[in-house]
């Protein structure tokens, strides 16, 4: 599986199976149907939506303020520094601060029950595994090594495992395994999408989101896989189970209302209540370590940031506020709070631009800079397509798309160079098809670090 499909059907939509706005019958015939991929799988599923404009409404009054103040940490996942990375702040908000920096896909964060580390999916290495780090983000190392995908990773509440979902048997399923990798065990095996592992907060049962029978449905089972119970029965989807601190309610995400909204029910599965009443996508529920407080993800302002609300609805508080998406947010279920930011984590050595000390490095047909991937497609404006570079002082480059060149196995982009105070445009190369850690030509220099790691991140996704 390469990258462009771990992030496009794994990251930005697998983790909502509920991004059904309102009810297939409701949308006219000219709404467009998006298909959104599962995320371990190559054939698509339907879901219907509708564009993301129709979906903001106006707030006449400020949202009343939380009866509870929120405590503790909060991680989550965002490309807001131009990359998915795992990010961490206090749960009002405060002290944001970035725990991994590398140009590969770092998404799904999952607390210890300790607070002290943090594991996560990435596919750093070649493919999607399983990584586990400090909270602080420090001392990364790998839990899983496999072909397949492993993905949407839960600690047990004893510390003793993790349980996740993989693709490893052919379709997805829950595996369970010891932190350091060891003793993995497939708990459910069935043709459908099994996903969205949640421990019960006494560590005995699992809950989790299933389309085996009808269409997207909360199960519940013991901790080996045994005693499968199904607890919700309705015709919209329902999905992205959490459990309360105290084990006695469910949290989860259902369109039974026409938008994709906050649940909660009892853990037997009566009693099913409307937490939040938006009409928007709301996504990936998560309780405050004492119950008061649940934090989920909506796109009310035309992108998803992280929100709080009260448990019973009351009270709405947005966390993040960013032009880019902020994501899967996961509450640590210790109290303890940052007290300062953390620095930013250094990118690793081979990631990091480098100058060229090549004369004719960029200047050729025969000697290009291998970007292996064309800015364009990526909806950038053409006089804005080489951010990772700048000028000799750190000045803007300005671009122009000269032409484009077939060389055998490659296409060539003759691009003319222009920054402030130039004698004259350069005349660049850059090799669109290939591939190797670009550096900056002589009479340039390295732009923006995040802007260099999102141009790797790029390359590397069409590989």
């Amino acid at each position: 599986m390469n990258k462009s499909h771990f992030i496009f059907s794994m990251l930005f939509l697998f983790a909502t199976v509920i991004i059904g706005c309102r009810r297939a019958e409701e949308i006219t015939a000219t709404s467009e149907p998006t298909a959104i991929p599962e995320y371990a799988t190559s054939e698509p599923t339907l879901w219907v939506t509708i564009a993301p404009q129709s979906l903001t409404t106006a707030t006449p009054t400020p949202p009343p303020a939380l009866r509870s103040a929120p405590s503790g940490k909060i991680a989550f996942q965002s490309n807001r520094d131009g990359n998915e990375e795992i990010y961490v702040m206090n749960a009002d908000g405060s002290y944001l601060s970035r725990l991994t920096n590398n140009p590969a896909v770092d998404v799904f964060p999952a607390w210890s029950p300790d607070g002290s580390r943090i594991v996560f999916s990435s596919d750093r290495d070649g493919n999607p595994e399983l990584y586990m780090m400090n909270a602080d983000g420090s001392n990364v190392r790998r839990l899983t090594n496999h072909s397949a995908v492993d993905a949407l990773p839960a600690w047990s509440p004893d510390g003793r495992q993790i349980a996740f979902v993989s693709n490893r048997d052919g379709d997805d399923e829950i595996y369970v395994m010891n932190i350091d990798g060891s003793n993995l065990q497939q708990l459910t095996n069935d043709p459908g999408m099994d996903a969205f592992p949640a421990w019960s907060p006494d560590g005995s049962r699992i809950a989790f989101a299933s389309d085996r029978e009808v269409g997207f449905e909360i199960f519940i089972m013991d901790r080996d896989g045994k005693n499968l119970m199904r607890l919700t029965d309705h015709p919209d989807k329902d999905a992205n189970p959490a459990w309360s601190p105290d084990g006695s309610q469910i949290a989860f995400i259902s369109n039974r209302d026409g938008y994709a909204n906050v649940y909660r029910m009892d853990a037997s599965g009566g009693n099913v209540s409307q937490v939040t009443k938006l009409t928007a996508i709301a996504e990936r529920p998560v309780w405050s370590p004492d119950g008061k407080l649940i934090a989920f993800v909506a796109d009310m302002g035309g992108n998803r940031d992280i929100y709080l609300t009260g448990a019973d609805g009351f009270g709405l508080l947005k966390l993040t506020e960013s032009p880019e998406e902020d994501f899967y947010p996961a509450w640590s279920f210790s109290d303890e709070g940052l007290t300062s930011v953390f620095l930013k984590p250094t990118l690793q050595a081979q990631y990091v631009c480098q100058q060229s000390s090549d004369a004719s490095y960029g200047y050729t047909t025969e000697n290009p800079v291998k970007l292996g991937y064309d800015p364009r497609e990526l909806g950038t404006e053409e006089h804005e397509c080489l951010t990772w570079l700048s000028g000799p002082q750190g000045q803007k480059l300005q671009t122009k798309v000269l032409a484009e060149l077939s060389m055998g196995d490659s296409k060539l982009c003759q691009v003319q160079v222009t920054y402030e105070g130039q004698a004259e445009p350069a005349i660049l190369y850059f090799d669109l098809f290939n591939y190797e850690i670009f550096r900056a030509p002589l009479g340039f220099q390295c732009g923006d670090e995040d802007e260099f790691t999102a141009a790797i991140s790029a390359a590397l996704k069409q590989r």
